[in-house]
C-alpha cells in the first residue's frame, strides 16, 4: 500500500521564484506549481499553508500591521498555519518583533525559525512529506482509542450527542444508571435534570429513540459557513489616559506603540513612513 495521498502538487506563489527553494523542493521529488496565491506563500497540503519572512520582510510587514492581516486570512483559509521566519530579524527592534510573533503564537500560529534559505527549504520539504503521509498528523476529535471499560464507553457514546459534554453524560449516567434508562426516560423524564432543557431533552430522545435512517435516504449535512474576516482585535489599556479613561488600540497600534516605545525604534518609524511620531 502506497504511504502518499493524493493531496495534488505544492502550490509555490511566484513571488517566491528567487528564493531557490522551489528548485530544492523540485529536486525531492515534489511536484511543484508556481502559481498566484492569494494567501500564503507555499501550500504543502489540503490543509498546511505557509507564509516566508526574510531577515527584513519580518519587520516591515509588522510595521504596517500586514503580518496581522496575514495571519487571519491563512487561518481563515487553512486548518494549519506557519509562519517560517527565516535568519535573524533587520532593521527591527528586538523586543518589538519579538512581542509581535509571540502574539501570533497566542492566536494559535505555529512558528518556526530556519537559518537561511537552503534551511527553509528543508522545513518546507519535511512538512510536505508529512503532509502525504497516511496516517492524520491533526488531534482528530473524541479519544485518541476506544475505552475498554463499559462506563466509560457509555459516556463517549452520549457525550456524541450535541450539547451533551462528557460532565453532563456522567451526570446523566450517575442519575439513570443505563443509556437504556435515559433514552427510556428521554424526553420529558430528563428536564427535571440539573442543565437539561427541552432543547437537549429532544436531541437525546432523537438520538437514543429515533428511528434509523439509512445513510443513501439522509438529508446532507448542512456545510460549515465560511469564515469571512475576522473584526480587528482590540484591547483595552487601562491607565493609559492622564483623565482615567481606557484607551483602545487595534493590533497594529498595540505593535507601532511597541516599537515607538525605544528610541531606536522611534527613528525606524520616521525614516521609513516620513510620518511625524508623536512620542509619550
Amino acid at each position: 500500500m502506497s504511504s502518499d495521498l493524493p493531496v495534488g502538487p505544492v502550490l509555490v506563489d511566484h513571488r517566491e521564484r528567487g528564493s531557490g527553494i522551489a528548485g530544492a523542493l523540485l529536486d525531492a521529488g515534489l511536484d511543484v506549481r508556481l502559481v498566484d496565491l492569494p494567501v500564503g506563500d507555499y501550500v504543502l497540503g489540503p490543509g498546511l499553508a505557509v507564509e516566508r519572512k526574510g531577515p527584513y520582510d519580518l519587520g516591515a510587514s509588522i510595521r504596517d500591521g500586514r503580518i496581522f492581516d496575514q495571519a487571519v486570512r491563512l487561518q481563515s483559509a487553512f486548518p494549519q498555519a506557519v509562519l517560517l521566519i527565516e535568519g535573524e530579524p533587520r532593521g527591527f527592534a528586538e523586543d518589538a518583533w519579538r512581542g509581535a510573533v509571540c502574539r501570533l503564537v497566542e492566536d494559535g500560529f505555529t512558528v518556526l525559525h530556519s537559518l537561511d534559505a537552503e534551511d527553509s527549504a528543508a522545513w518546507l520539504i519535511r512538512l510536505a512529506k508529512r503532509a502525504r503521509r497516511t496516517a492524520p498528523t491533526v488531534r482528530s476529535e473524541g479519544p485518541g482509542r476506544a475505552p475498554r471499560h463499559p462506563s466509560a464507553q457509555a459516556e463517549v457514546m452520549l457525550s456524541i450527542v450535541p450539547g451533551i459534554s462528557p460532565a453532563m453524560a456522567r451526570s446523566l449516567l450517575a442519575a439513570f444508571g443505563t443509556l437504556a434508562a435515559i433514552a427510556e426516560a428521554a424526553p420529558e423524564g430528563l428536564l427535571g435534570h440539573p442543565g437539561i432543557g427541552r432543547v437537549r431533552a429532544a436531541r437525546l430522545a432523537e438520538a437514543l429513540r429515533g428511528p434509523y435512517v439509512p445513510l443513501a435516504e439522509r438529508e446532507p449535512e448542512p456545510e460549515r459557513a465560511v469564515r469571512g474576516e475576522r473584526p480587528t482585535r482590540r484591547w483595552i489599556v487601562t491607565g493609559a489616559d492622564p483623565d482615567g479613561e481606557p484607551a483602545s488600540f487595534d493590533r497594529r497600534a498595540i505593535a507601532l506603540r511597541e516599537l515607538r516605545s525605544s528610541e531606536e525604534g522611534a527613528q525606524l518609524i520616521d525614516g521609513l513612513t516620513g510620518e511625524v511620531v508623536g512620542r509619550r
